[in-house]
Formats: structure tokens, sequence, C-alpha cells
């Protein structure tokens, strides 16, 4: 055990994931890591670099990548990588690797324990001793404005992303930034960083890509970036010799991955025999008849191909049985409350003493990323990567002493044109059939014992599959060219043509971006002039949004019968006609209102990628849109895209996380949200402290409500504090509701505790020009410091503290320090820190300009001259665009001029009438002050 004057020394990595994780082993047992990641971690040190592969089997740990990561840099500085990517491609319902990079980040915050202090000491930055040891995020799909996703770059982090928001980033076309921070974000994921690729046959196109980008980049500047894939089978790299990381007879030998490794399981197959117009009908009444005979059996999962299949599967079966639909085609929001409930029943580590039937319904969503562990399964027939997934999450412990059951279940109907999995299912299917009999469900007997499906049984059977079996479709990655690449280091502004990025992260292929679809409450069907104000009031967030295949979203709108296969993997969407002479079509049954422009075509919210809104209609949604629509559109319950669904939806807008902060919106929408929270937290029983009387939050509620219509003070943040003090003491203390509320009101501890402010949401009509109230006339927030705008001419002079000044001359030599602080921190050498300090010191001289002055002083250009000095940061606002752009133009400042332009240009006379100026600063950091706890 190490104590406090104890160095660290690889022995201690088994006692650092102790403290981390060991609370999650049974029974208060060790937890010690797996005999190969203890070997990843040796093999590191030894050799000073990271494998091109790790090969481990399903169910041995993989993401403790994390946990090595972090290990090498406490331990080994030179040999870590700063920022670490876990990179995987698919939707998930869990994302295991964000949530196994929170409790490391959280062991390592409270640091109660020897090693983990040892290792919070060693990684954390100098002059950041204030902030968190490690910086934990994600990069999901989704809208979402908030562009700061790391706030210091010597701060080490872990990032969990998909191939699109962490590829698109690398190669300086990151989606949903910024033109002018584009170059930021590429600098950070692509030098010194370790970017994992899960399931990486998933992502061989932005494998090679990366490879080649990598290949092609001579800069010697900076620390390049590892690539690590974790894959089953290793890639071809044109003829270059991968080092591959894989278990070994330690593995095999050892008490707890051995038993994973050999956990017994029986794979049996079942034909339905069926025709391409009956099987939506047969197949999922098979696969709910198939799954009730399990039910004694404890857990069954049935991991199905498409959404909709799922969805009658589950309608099926739960008339007969509990049952919950998990499908990566749902808010986050959503799966969050439901997996509160429920994920403690389907977890690895559950109480296996818990033999209550339960029935997991699902999609391609748990095949990665959820540390699921089931008693029995029931599949689609899929590819065999798909299949091996699946049978993953069977017996995954090992801990069952007779072998656990699956099925897969495979349809006639079936041939090689299968919209999800191309020539891969059927050609799995036929090789399964040649090593194991096939059954029916009226004579289950005929399967006998079927295969042995144990992960190291699978990994045997593999090798003799035929390579067609796992590939859905050929993937063609066109080949990078340096004209390419250097096209896209070329940001601001934008070359034209630009050369697309998708093709180079997913290859040439008929998938086409989804529809990111959002429901708001308040935005009138008669009026759809005035969404875009109301819907800008909260900024919409990826938590809240589901993806959709653009051709599915415009069938749901215009009412058609005739959708499509949705899976959560995007696939080709298949041809159709021109949408933009679709018309709506009206079957008899009832139908969900719509919003229609003259010609009735159903309406929506578009945001453009600068966040740009407009009104557009149904036909001219395009893949990659993001779109805001009325709740009343119905189409999504909590458990995600149901098109078929005309209840209204639920805004659970003011429930998602936000970096500054909580916002709540004061309307009728909190009735129907405050219902909807009570009846899920009801339905899973997850709360022991429900209130007495359900109507109770109603009523403050209503009392609340009628206070905001009829009180003068509704402007005044204090006066909500003894009705929002009701409100919360109805509500159960997991409500995601009352966790917003408590925020507000400053329980939390925390250093920075928010102050409540209640903004009026007045506007003027853009048609009349007459004043009126969206359905929430107050919007309470949280406030937090804002982070500045530095990406228009006038938001770099807005301070992060609304109504604090902040001189120039203070505020440079403060940017100076700091920088020459990180810079020194990340590794540069002093000749770079020198420059970055002078870069710091000159980095806002444009300022000085007599015009820049005046609109920091709001205009008043005499308040400018006669001021004692000049200022970097006006106080305005950021989040007020009007007056910074009153003050602009008052000031007489260009519009679109940029500052910055002219302090490079006044850096760059600066320096060359005083070249000594660069010495002096490298002379002053090579003193003895210096400490360089970097490279």
């Amino acid at each position: 055990m190490a104590t406090a004057d104890h160095v660290l020394t690889p022995d201690d990595f088994a006692g650092f994931v102790n403290e981390v994780h060991g609370d999650l082993t049974p029974g208060g047992q060790l937890r010690e890591p797996f005999p190969w990641q203890q070997a990843l971690l040796d093999r590191i040190l030894a050799e000073g670099r990271w494998p091109d592969v790790i090969d481990v089997p399903t169910g041995l740990g993989k993401t403790s990548v994390l946990d090595v990561s972090v290990f090498v840099a406490a331990l080994r500085p030179d040999l870590a990588k700063r920022r670490t990517f876990f990179v995987v491609d698919r939707r998930l319902v869990v994302d295991e690797a964000h949530e196994h990079a929170v409790r490391l980040n959280r062991a390592l915050q409270t640091a109660s324990t020897p090693i983990c202090a040892r290792v919070a000491e060693a990684l954390r930055a100098e002059g950041d001793e204030d902030g968190p040891v490690l910086t934990v995020t994600r990069m999901r799909g989704g809208a979402t404005w908030d562009r700061i996703w790391l706030e210091r770059p010597d701060r080490y982090a872990i990032i969990a992303g998909t191939v699109d928001q962490v590829g698109s980033r690398l190669l300086f076309r990151g989606y949903g930034v910024n033109e002018y921070g584009r170059s930021i974000d590429a600098a950070l994921v692509g030098t010194d960083s370790l970017i994992v690729v899960d399931e990486a046959h998933l992502a061989e196109a932005f494998r090679a890509t990366v490879t080649a980008a990598l290949n092609l980049d001579d800069w010697p500047l900076g620390l390049r970036p590892a690539l690590v894939i974790m894959s089953a089978t290793t890639p071809d790299d044109t003829g270059r010799q991968l080092i591959v990381h894989s278990i070994t007879d330690r593995d095999r030998h050892h008490p707890v991955a051995g038993g994973r490794l050999t956990a017994p399981k029986r794979l049996r197959l079942v034909e339905v025999a069926t025709s391409r117009r009956k099987a939506s009908l047969d197949v999922p009444r098979a696969l709910a008849d198939l799954t009730l005979r399990l039910t004694p059996e404890g857990v069954v999962a049935v991991v199905v191909n498409t959404v909709s299949r799922a969805r009658a599967v589950f309608e099926l079966l739960n008339k007969e049985v509990e049952a919950i639909l998990l499908t990566g085609r749902g808010r986050g929001i959503d799966r969050e409350l439901l997996l509160a409930g429920y994920y403690d029943r389907i977890r690895v580590g559950r109480d296996y003493d818990d033999r209550r039937p339960f029935v997991i319904v699902a999609t391609q969503t748990i095949e990665v990323g959820a540390n699921i562990d089931v008693d029995a399964l029931v599949t689609d027939s899929a590819s065999l990567p798909a299949l091996i997934q699946r049978l993953g999450r069977l017996n995954r412990l090992g801990l069952r002493d007779v072998p656990a059951p699956a099925y897969v279940v495979h349809d006639s109907s079936t041939d090689d044109e299968d919209p999800v999995y191309g020539q891969a299912r059927l050609t799995t299917w036929r090789w399964l059939t040649e090593q194991a009999p096939i059954s029916t469900l009226k004579n289950l007997h005929a399967a006998a014992d079927g295969l042995p499906a144990s992960p190291a049984a699978l990994r045997t059977m593999a090798a003799t599959a035929p390579p067609e079996a796992s590939i859905a479709r050929p993937v063609h990655v066109p080949v990078l060219l340096p004209p390419t690449l250097d096209a896209w280091t070329r940001t601001s502004p934008t070359p034209h043509p630009d050369p697309p990025i998708a093709p180079y992260l997913h290859g040439i292929t008929d998938e086409v971006p989804p529809v990111t679809i959002a429901w708001r409450a308040g935005l009138p069907l008669d009026a759809p002039e005035r969404w875009a104000v109301v819907a800008g009031f909260v900024p919409t967030t990826s938590t809240e949004t589901i993806d959709v295949p653009a051709r599915e979203v415009r069938r749901w709108l215009l009412q058609h019968d005739d959708a499509q296969p949705v899976a959560d993997i995007d696939i080709p969407e298949p041809a159709e006609s021109d949408p933009r002479s679709a018309q709506p079509e009206h079957r008899g049954r009832e139908r969900a209102p719509r919003s229609c422009d003259d010609r009735e075509r159903p309406q929506v919210l578009r945001y453009r990628c600068d966040g740009t809104p407009e009104i557009i209609t149904a036909q001219r949604i395009r893949p990659g849109d993001t779109i805001v629509v009325p709740v009343e559109y119905g189409g999504c319950d909590r458990f995600g895209w149901h098109p078929d669904s005309n209840i209204p939806a639920v805004d659970v807008a003011d429930l998602a996380a936000r970096k500054r902060g909580p916002i709540l919106r004061l309307g009728p929408h909190l009735r129907h949200l405050a219902a909807y929270l009570t009846t899920a937290t009801l339905t899973t029983g997850t709360a022991s402290d429900q209130p007495a009387n359900a109507h109770d939050s109603q009523d403050a509620i209503n009392a609340l409500l009628h206070f905001v219509r009829h009180d003068p003070e509704v402007d005044r943040p204090h006066a909500y504090r003894d009705r929002l003090k009701t409100l919360l003491a109805t509500l159960a203390s997991d409500n995601l509701l009352g966790q917003v509320v408590q925020t507000l009101l400053g329980y939390p501890s925390q250093r920075q505790r928010p102050s409540m402010t209640a903004t009026p949401t007045r506007q003027l009509d853009p048609v009349t020009g007459a004043v009126w109230t969206p359905e929430f006339p107050i919007l309470l927030s949280a406030a937090r410091p804002r982070q500045a705008d530095d990406e228009s001419e006038t938001g770099s002079s807005s301070s992060a503290y609304p109504g604090k000044r902040i001189g120039l001359d203070p505020h440079q030599r403060a940017v100076a320090a700091r920088a020459a602080q990180m810079a020194r921190n990340i590794g540069l050498d002093l000749r770079l820190t020198s420059s970055v300090r002078v870069a710091g010191e000159l980095h806002d001289e444009g300022k000085r300009d007599i015009r820049f002055q005046t609109m920091l002083f709001a205009g008043r250009r005499a308040a400018a001259e006669l001021a004692p000095e000049p200022l970097a940061k006006s106080g305005i606002d950021p989040a007020n665009k009007t007056e910074a752009r009153r003050a602009r133009d008052a000031a007489g400042y260009p519009p679109k001029m940029r500052h910055e332009a002219l302090s490079a240009r006044i850096a760059a006379l600066h320096l060359t009438t005083h070249p000594q100026r660069a010495v002096t600063e490298i002379v002053s950091l090579s003193g003895p002050k210096q400490t360089c706890r970097a490279r």
C-alpha cells in the first residue's frame, strides 16, 4: 500500500485499479487487473509506445485501457498522451467508456485513497490546483452550441466520442464547429493524443484515413497522436508489421478472466417460415413466443435488427411480462430515466438470486458499450460480428453452472439485400447451419444441444467463417492525397470547393447522415414565425434529441404509412421520388396535428450549421439537418422514436445538463414534465421517498405559474425561492426536475455557487410588431460566469463576468503568464514558450484602436478618451448581442473587422523594432523559477 512519501511503481497499478473500481466487486473482494491489462502497462513502459492493436474478447474489460492511460501519465509522463479519445461508432444506450472515465475522475478528484492521491498529485498541472484533476467529456451528435469541450490544453483528459465527432475535428472540419475554432480542435485532437478505436471493424475507413494523415504529416513540432485499435482481426496496414497485444495463457488460467472466456453458453438455430409480406407480423410473434418460453431463466434479452421490429416485439411482450425497450434512437434523458430504474436488474454484478422474469427488447445499441449480463438470449440473425457481440451479453461473468441458452431466429424471406447487414446476414446463417441443425418453434428439440458459444469457442469457430460473414458492405476508402489534406488545413476562409470529409471517415457508401430532431413545447401551430424566438431561449442539446434517417423523418411528418426499416446503425437509404413533390397521405385513422404552409405541407424549424434558424417544409429536410418540432406532432415516447404515436411528446429541454448551469422555463409544459417524471419513477419503482399525494407537485406548479402570470415582481429572482422550495418538497430525491430546482436554489455545495436570475421573455411579434409573451413568460437560470464568444468581432470585448470591466494591460499580462504556464506544462521548449508568452502580452494590442475603445465604453467616445486606462473587456453580458452590436455601430467600428488582425500586425512590428524582446523572455523563463513537469 502506498504511503504519503511512496513513489509510484508499476506494481501499484493493481492497487490503483482496486481503489478506483473495487466497490464494483461483489462481496468486497479485491478488484485486480486481468493479466493482459497489467501486461499492457508493462509493455508500454518497456517499449516506450502503445501497441497498434489490442485483441481482447468481449467481457474482459477493454475499457481498462483508460486506467492504463492515466496510470502511465502519472508514472511516466514522457511516455503518456495528454488527451485520450475513446472512439465508438455506435449509438449507445449505455456509454460504458464514459461512465468508466467518470468513475476514474471521481476517485482522483476526491483522492481519498493512498495510490489515487499520488496519481492525482502527479497528474495535476502547475497553476491548475483549483480545477479538476482530469477532464472527462463526451463528443456525441446532436445540436449543441457550447463549443468549449476542453478548458485547458495542459490538463489530462478522457473524451468519449464517435467517429464523426472526433474524426471531423482531427481533419479541421469539426461538425458544429465555427471556422475560427477548427484549428484549435484539430490541434487538441491531433497532437499529444491517444486515439483508441473500439470495435475497429466498424470504423475501418476512419482508421485508414487517420493512418494516412499521420504518414503525410511531417511537421516537426508537436507530439504526434498514437492510434490504437481494439479489434478481433488485425487490419492490413500496407505491409507494415503491426504490434498486437492480446490475451495469453495467464488470462486463460486466471480464475476470473478464464471463467469469462469459457462461460458456458449454447447457441441454437430457429427458422421462421414466412414471406416478405408477412414477415413484419410473423417474425415478431415468433420472437415473442420464444422469449416467453425462456422467461423462467430470469433476465432475457431479445436483440433485433430494426427499431420497428423491436417496438413490435416489445408491445407483444409487455402485455405478458415485465419488459423494457432499449434502442439507440432515443433521447439521452429518456434513456437516463429508464436505466435509473432498470439498470441494476440487468447490469453485470446484479443480484443473481433475483429470478423474477424480466425482458430486455433491444437493437444493436447493446452490442457495444453496455455492461449488461442476461440469463438467456433471443436474437435476429445478423452478421457474425454482430452475433458475437450480442452473445457477449449472455452469462457475461460465467457464473452459471449450466450453459445459458441462446437462439438465433432467422426468417426464410431474408436474402442478400438485407437492408441492415447486406449479404453478411444470409452468409452467416448458411455457415451456421453447416455447424448445427435447424429447428422451428413447433419442434425446438430438433436443435439438439446446438453450438458451444463461450468467447473462447466463438474465437476458434469464427476463424473458420467465410470473410463475407463479417462484411456487411465493402467499404471503399478514397486515397488521402497531400492536396486534400492541405485544403482541410485552410480553415478560414474555407476553400471552395471544399473536399468533403465523410468519405474519408466512413468510406464511399450510400450511407447518409441522419436528421437530428428535438421536440419543444410552446411552439404555436398557427404562428410558426415565432418558433425561432421560442426555441432560441434554450439552446438544443444532444441529450434531448434523436437521430433518425431523413427519409423516415419526411414520411413521419407527411404521415405516410409505408415506413422503411430503421436500425441503430446508419444504412443506405433506398431511392425515393423527389420529396418536394410528395404530398401527405390520409388513410382514415386519426392523425397528429401539423403546422402547414398554404399548400398543406408540414413545417419544421431547421438550424443551419452556423446556428441560424429557418422555417422549412418537410420536403426540404435533408440529411444532416437539425430540426425542432412542436410536441403536438408526437413521434416520441419514453422509449424513443415512435412514428406511429399521436400522443404529444414531452419537452425535456429543462432537464438537459448544461455547462453554464440549468435553465428552467416557467410555463404550462412543467405540468406535463412533472407528470411524466412521476409516472416514470413510479413505473420503475426507484424512489423510496415518493410523495404521498402525486397531486402535490401539480398544485405547487399551478401556484408557481399563477404567480408568474399575476405578480408584479416576476423579474426578481428572490421572489421565486419560496415557491421553488415548495415544489422541491413535493418531488422525490431522484427526480430530475427536483435536481434542477435544487441547483437553481444553490443547494449543491460547490466552489462557484450559482445565483439565480429571472429573465422575462416578452418579444416583439416579427409580423405585427406587437408585444407578445411565449407560453413561458419567465426563464430561470443559474447565472455562472459565462465564456466570452471570441468568434465574432464584438464577442471578445464581452466579459465572462457581466458588469465587470477589465483593463487591457493587466489582462494581457495575465494572459501571457497563464499561456506561458500552460506551454511549460505541456513541455514546449524555451524558445516556443517565450514566443507564446510574448504573443499573450501582445494578443489584444489591436483593441487600443480608439474606435474599439469607444465600443467598449458603450459607444461613448468621450468616456473612452478620458478613461485612465484602455479596456480589454467591456462588462457587457456576452449573451446580450443586441447591446454589443449597438455599441459597435455607435463607435463606428467596421462590421466584420477583427481586432486580432490588427494585433498581429502590431506584434510583428513590435518584434521587428525590439528584436531583443524574445531573447529576454527566454532568459527569464530559463531562470531558477522555471518548473517544467512535462516532457
